[in-house]
C-alpha cells in the first residue's frame, strides 16, 4: 500500500521528482489523505523502505507507471504503518507474478505445508519467489534477521 501511495502522489502531480516538503504537502493538503504530521511519517517510511531515493529532491525508486492506482484509491495509514516484512514480500510476489495477495498467500500456505510446516513463512516466500525466477537478494538479509529474532524469542 505504501508503494501505491507514493505512486499516486507522483501521478497526481505528473512529476518525476519532488522535494520532501512538496510530497508531504501533497499527501496532507492536496490529496487530504493524512494529517501533516502523518504525511511526514509516510514519506520517511517510504525513504526508509527504499521506495524513494535522493537528497534534495526525492524520486520513486520504481516505475510509477507500472503501479495501478484506482481512481477511488485512499490509503489506510494503519496498513501502511503495520506493514510487516511478510506483507512486503507478498506484495512483491503479487505484483511481479500478476496474482492477488490472497492467491499468493494461498500458494505460500500450500508450499509451507509441503515443507512440513518447519520453515517460517518468510523463508517459504523467498523460496517460492526464487522458484519463479524473481530476485530475492533485497529480502534475504531482512528475512534472516526476522527469523533469527523469532528463534531467540522462542528459546527456553
Amino acid at each position: 500500500m505504501l508503494k501505491k501511495t507514493i505512486a499516486a502522489v507522483f501521478k497526481s502531480k505528473g512529476k518525476k521528482k519532488m522535494k520532501k516538503s512538496e510530497l508531504t504537502y501533497t499527501l496532507s493538503f492536496d490529496l487530504k489523505w493524512f494529517s501533516h504530521e502523518t504525511s511526514k511519517e509516510v514519506v520517511e517510511l517510504a525513504q526508509k523502505k527504499g521506495l524513494l531515493k535522493g537528497n534534495e529532491e526525492l524520486e520513486p525508486n520504481f516505475d510509477v507507471d507500472e503501479v495501478e492506482v484506482e481512481p477511488d484509491f485512499k490509503p489506510d495509514v494503519n496498513k501502511i504503518k503495520a506493514s510487516s516484512l511478510l506483507d512486503e514480500i507478498v506484495d512483491y510476489l503479487a505484483e511481479n507474478l500478476g496474482m492477488s495477495r490472497q492467491e499468493v498467500i494461498a500458494e505460500l500456505n500450500r508450499k509451507q505445508i509441503e515443507f512440513g510446516n518447519v520453515l517460517d513463512l518468510e523463508v517459504v516466500a523467498l523460496i517460492y519467489a526464487k522458484e519463479r525466477g524473481l530476485k530475492v537478494e533485497d529480502y534475504v538479509d531482512k528475512v534472516w534477521e526476522e527469523v533469527k529474532n523469532s528463534w531467540r524469542s522462542t528459546e527456553v
